[in-house]
């Protein structure tokens, strides 16, 4: 050991003043070499004094550390004031801590004198601190729920980034600033009643809302706190009260630490102060002026400095006391304090080294605070809370977890992460390079009574420095509803909700899956089939009923083909078959089968039903090499056997396409029509059987198309029903026949009805009566004049509605016919219920006997039953006279057809009608 150099008369007297100090004293020379410690070394570093003399400072610095104390002793040096500076310094045990060093240096005497303060604690402390503030950060931050919190003054004093992101604000900007001022849309909605309600009445607030800018809906929960209101909104849980209070505590605690320090006061004999540094006056609240002179029971209490502890003080010992100090101003402060005794210049001083203890006691109370509040948002979250240590093995859990997994927390304690989940990615989050933060990681949680519990999990991984994991948080929701939904999402998106069958969807990649697997010489037949009377169900028996045949026509369906087979749903009567084959053979066989399963009785609203079918088949590869022309084949196939008398099959024959293809150019040639003017009326005149004279006239309309020609309506009338230009092409009709009536009734100078015929689209229309009446109003012709002809199908479709609306066309006077009767599943019922006037017979009942009853007999048991409900008969088709004889011995009232006139256009009628007064 190196001898240290003597002391000047005045390091001597400083040594003898602090040479029982509790901080570390030291006198160094110019070049850092220690020249004298105090006592005090030896507690902090381990090292005698003895053993400390005449080292260089820097053997006990940690290597990191030199520059710091280079740049210090720099400073020092060159005389600037006093400098606190924290440094790593190694104990004789090889243990590192850190010291606050202040020094000074005296030109008189040459000499660096130091003091240091150990403030390992302190740094422990801090770190304490910083990590629990981090695991408070990373637990609300993984929280899937958003979470904001607003004080009493409605200021917004935490968000986080979901709870940000939901309303598209950043959270810094707008920490502090008042809540309706960053949202102004929560104003008069249910979410701000009950956030005054729960603050009123201090009690937490559940509910659910709609929150109108984004269209969803939330649970909310709201729990008012000393400071204000917290709020969570579900699938994203956090708590903003407890981490805006974290933040303000730490807040504080920096505060606090960056003006922490001790305070060295020194009494005489009479224990009245005789010295204090800075840091006792800023700590005390006096001056140093102030300080000289006052006894020391000021500060201490009168119970400090018993007799006793003076003797053990004058026997050499020092105490650590833990104590109260009271500042200048009355108020107190914990302290810790380490008293010992000098003596200079034969005086007798006692010392008093402060270390006041507020920050560490407040960092503690905050600490306590911060995990009790942790502890109560973990309680408190409605989401599953689990934290796990580095195996795995689960260390702590919340009720929300119990709940959720059935099991009670102690049965959970101790148990693996792999006990708990049925499926969790524990091994990959385990792994080196994961990720430290886990969002929305899907996993099957086992419950204690069996099954699983699906939970989204969002968590947190903590890892020392080598990167190994220390410990995985995590919380979690209950999605199994969400999973249950996704399921039946997506058998909606893929079958038929009706039937079950697959859907359109379902069906593509099914018949796709059928071609790319169908062998070399096989056969993919695609048959589409419709249904030849489900209309007629559901006209007469309603959609309920219509929606059971459809059922039962599926369930058959299922039982004629194999389990491989492809068997969908399109929507309406539609269905589609695909199933592998060896040829044509094959699938006539097949869609044989199919109709004779469709042609056994349906039994349907008491009643047994044929439904029938008309089925296209197109064959892969033959008839179409994609999916698409296989569909677009099997579809001109179907419409082929319809055409050629229903409930039979056909296989697709390239002039189908021919055939669709002049379908499509005649509608493409219709919709201009009305624009182009190409549309007039011809009228066939009607008569009355009594006098023969002419009565009525009805209305027919003709298509000469330029592109076409002309067109008959069977062909246009039944694609204008289907494409809904019957609507306009309607309106065009009843306009021009009420005005050229009119025109002809003046030139007439007698009363003539016009009939016009009414589609079922025009009658669902929800103004028909008001343009009816606009019609009549604008070409003058009386109301009376004017009989509109409806069919069956379209007076039952919504029987309610079509018998106010009759009603509505009675009252202004409106005739009104069934065309056709006797054709559809005609019915005495609604013939009762509905204003109708008169009945139109078709041709087919006078033309020919049935073997059962003559022509001449039903005919007249029609008419007779049509008086008896005071309607008139119209007989239509009427061609010889023999026909006309017949309707005039069954007292038919009224005739129309070749044998009188055929349709004719307006000027041709005139000149007929002319001709038929001379005659």
């Amino acid at each position: 050991m190196m001898n240290a150099p003597a002391l000047p008369a005045s390091a001597a007297d400083y040594i003898a003043h602090i040479d029982l100090a509790f901080e570390l004293m030291a006198v160094l020379d110019a070049s850092g070499r220690i020249v004298r410690v105090n006592a005090a070394a030896g507690d902090i570093l381990g090292y005698t004094p003895a053993e400390l003399a005449g080292r260089p400072v820097l053997e006990l610095l940690h290597p990191d550390e030199r520059a710091d104390l280079a740049a210090l002793g720099a400073e020092v040096l060159q005389g600037h004031a006093c400098q606190e500076r924290e440094l790593r310094w190694r104990r004789k045990d090889g243990q590192p801590v850190y010291l606050s060093l202040s020094a000074c240096w005296s030109e008189r005497a040459g000499l660096v004198y130091a003091s240091a303060r150990d403030v390992t604690a302190h740094r422990a402390a801090r770190e304490e601190l910083k990590l629990s503030r981090e695991r408070l950060n990373a637990m609300l931050e993984s929280i899937g729920d958003a979470f904001f919190a607003i004080d009493r003054d409605w200021r917004i004093i935490y968000a986080n980034r979901k709870a940000a992101a939901f309303i598209g604000v950043a959270v810094g900007p707008n920490v502090g600033r008042p809540l309706l001022d960053v949202s102004p849309e929560l104003e008069g909605t249910p979410f701000i009643a009950h956030y005054r309600q729960a603050l009123a009445d201090g009690q937490p607030g559940f509910f659910e809302a709609f929150w109108e800018p984004s269209g969803t809906w939330l649970e909310v929960r709201c729990y008012p706190t000393p400071d204000g209101l917290s709020v969570y909104f579900h699938d994203i849980t956090a708590k903003r009260t407890a981490l805006d209070a974290v933040h303000k505590s730490e807040k504080r605690f920096r505060s606090l630490f960056q003006q922490a320090g001790d305070s060295i006061v020194i009494a005489d004999h009479d224990l009245r102060i005789v010295a204090a540094n800075g840091r006792a006056c800023a700590s005390f609240g006096y001056t140093e002026a102030e300080f000289v002179g006052l006894p020391v029971t000021r500060i201490d209490g009168h119970h400090t400095y018993t007799p006793g502890m003076l003797a053990s003080l004058r026997a050499g010992h020092t105490h650590l006391l833990r104590m109260t100090k009271r500042r200048k101003d009355g108020s107190r402060f914990p302290a810790e304090v380490h008293v010992s005794r000098f003596e200079d210049g034969g005086q007798e001083y006692f010392q008093a080294i402060v270390r006041d203890l507020t920050e560490r006691e407040e960092a503690e109370r905050q600490l306590r605070a911060s995990e009790q509040r942790f502890r109560e948002v973990i309680e408190m979250t409605p989401a599953g809370y689990v934290l796990a240590g580095a195996d795995g093995r689960v260390l702590d859990v919340n009720p929300a977890l119990c709940s959720l997994s059935g099991h009670a927390r102690e049965a959970l304690l101790g148990r693996t992460l792999d006990d708990l989940f049925d499926t969790f990615p524990w091994h990959g989050l385990a792994a080196h390079d994961a990720q430290e933060h886990v969002q929305g990681v899907e996993a099957s949680l086992r419950h204690a009574q069996g099954g699983h519990v699906h939970v989204l999990f969002n968590g947190s991984v903590r890892r020392d420095a080598a990167g190994n994991v220390t410990s995985v948080t995590g919380l979690m929701s209950d999605i199994t509803g969400r999973k249950q939904a996704e399921t039946r999402l997506q058998q909606l998106a893929t079958h038929d909700t009706l039937t079950g069958l697959p859907n359109r969807a379902l069906l593509h990649e099914r018949v796709q899956h059928m071609l790319d697997a169908c062998p070399q010489g096989r056969a993919v037949a695609v048959m589409f089939l419709d249904l030849d009377r489900f209309k007629e169900v559901n006209d007469s028996f309603g959609h309920d009923l219509g929606d059971v045949l459809l059922c039962e026509v599926a369930t058959r369906l299922r039982k004629v083909m194999r389990p491989g087979d492809v068997i969908a749903r399109l929507g309406g009567d539609e269905f589609v078959v695909a199933a592998e084959c060896a040829g044509p053979a094959d699938a006539g066989a097949i869609a044989q089968k199919l109709l004779d399963a469709l042609g056994l009785p349906v039994r349907v609203g008491g009643q047994d039903v044929n439904a029938g079918g008309s089925i296209g088949i197109s064959l892969f590869p033959h008839d179409a090499s994609t999916r698409e022309l296989l569909f677009q084949t099997a579809d001109t196939a179907m419409y082929g056997a319809k055409r050629a008398g229903r409930n039979r099959y056909r296989f697709f024959e390239p002039a189908m396409t021919l055939a669709a293809q002049a379908r499509m150019a005649l509608e493409m040639a219709l919709r201009p029509a009305l624009a182009r003017s190409e549309f007039e009326l011809h009228y066939q005149p009607r008569v009355d059987l009594r006098t023969m004279r002419v009565v009525g006239l009805e209305a027919l309309l003709r298509w000469n198309s330029a592109d076409l020609g002309r067109v008959s309506p069977g062909e246009f009338i039944g694609i204008a029903e289907e494409t809904g230009l019957i609507v306009p092409i309607g309106r065009w009709v009843l306009e021009e026949a009420c005005g050229q009536t009119r025109r002809l009734i003046e030139r007439q100078g007698r009363a003539i009805r016009v009939s016009v015929n009414v589609s079922a689209r025009q009658l669902a229309q929800a103004g028909f009566v008001d343009e009816v009446r606009d019609v009549l109003a604008r070409t003058g012709l009386p109301a009376a004049c004017l009989e509109l002809e409806l069919t069956e199908s379209a007076l039952i479709e919504d029987m309610a509605r079509t018998a106010a609306m009759l009603d509505e066309l009675r009252v202004l006077g409106v005739k009104l016919a069934v065309d056709d009767f006797g054709t559809g599943y005609s019915g005495l019922a609604y013939l009762r219920r509905l204003p109708i006037d008169i009945l139109k017979l078709d041709r087919s009942f006078v033309l020919q006997d049935d073997g059962r009853i003559s022509a001449f007999d039903f005919v007249k048991a029609f008419v007779d039953m049509a008086h008896a409900l005071r309607l008139s008969v119209v007989a239509e088709g009427v061609e010889t006279a023999d026909v006309l004889e017949f309707l005039r011995a069954a007292d038919c009232d009224e005739v129309q057809g070749y044998l009188m006139a055929r349709p004719m256009p307006l000027d041709a009628l005139e000149a007929w009608l002319d001709a038929a007064t001379e005659g």
